[in-house]
């Protein structure tokens, strides 16, 4: 090799590495080579508008736990500030959750049945005022444990608002199941404005209604089932705005679901949640 070409290789080569104290040749990394900073995380996806009240069927699947298929009829209150939301069930019960474009989700548990009950996960999927998803669930009380799934279809436009003109069971507002489930939206104005709503089986099945009116500290309304000779077959009356009653009612025989003003010294707005099994 001449030496014009031994000096032009060592042009090259010399910038690439540097020098220690032992004249140890040493890599100098170029600026160009550092990794590049991580990208931003990703924006949240504009929310549907999901505020309001919603009615909800729900086809439990609980035969892990020897309670079988069942339906379960519930309404929710949901409070959103964009991407989440708080939702208020008929229950009582109160969960926090997002929405992320058109997908709901939330987490959580309650007590049920002697022990607690927590969501492994729930996905519904939005579509202007109806909605479907589905949900895992387990249940413990602390020795025993089991799992299910829930099939979950709702809509803002399910309930029929009471006509007015119920305040007895003989002009009581007269309805039918729509699969398993029927949802009731009405308001007391005061002691004595009662609302009944009558059904008929067409064969033996479970009632269970639940009355909701999310306004304990001023209003206080109770929720009754009558039979055909205005008996009362159950009874609820509690403190907390929340009441649940619940039936084995006979096919063929008409039955009158009673709200009844305890105290309601304002306006207030009330939901009931009827199912059958």
């Amino acid at each position: 090799m001449s030496k014009p070409l031994m000096l032009l290789f060592l042009a090259l080569v010399i910038p690439v590495f540097g020098c220690s104290s032992d004249s140890t040749p040493q890599p100098v990394l170029s600026p160009l080579l550092s990794p590049p900073p991580p990208p931003p995380p990703p924006a949240p996806v504009a929310a549907a508008d999901v505020g309001g009240a919603w009615f909800t069927r729900i086809a439990n699947n609980a035969v892990n736990c020897g309670l079988g298929e069942f339906i379960d009829a519930q309404a929710l209150v949901i409070t959103q500030d964009e991407n989440d939301i708080t939702l208020l069930t008929s229950t009582g019960v109160t969960f926090v959750g997002t929405v992320n474009g058109d997908i709901v989700e939330w987490t959580g548990d309650f007590d049920e049945r002697g022990g607690t009950t927590t969501f492994t996960s729930l996905s519904i999927t939005v579509s202007g005022t109806a909605a479907s998803g589905n949900a895992a669930w387990t249940w413990t009380d602390g020795t025993d444990s089991c799992n299910g799934t829930m099939e979950i279809t709702a809509s803002q436009d399910w309930s029929a608002a009471d006509g007015g003109s119920n305040s007895l069971p003989n002009i009581a507002d007269s309805f039918v199941f729509t699969d398993g489930v029927a949802f009731f939206t009405g308001i007391a104005n005061s002691v004595n404005d009662i609302d009944y709503f009558a059904f008929v089986l067409a064969a033996d099945a479970t009632v269970q209604v639940e009355l909701s009116h999310f306004d304990p500290l001023t209003n206080d309304l109770a929720l009754e089932i009558l039979d055909e000779n205005l008996n009362q077959v159950v009874f609820s009356d509690s403190v907390d705005g929340f009441e649940k009653v619940e039936a084995q009612l006979l096919a063929g025989v008409t039955y009158y679901i009673g709200m009844l003003p305890v105290s309601a010294p304002g306006e207030v707005s009330y939901l009931i949640s009827v199912d059958m099994n």
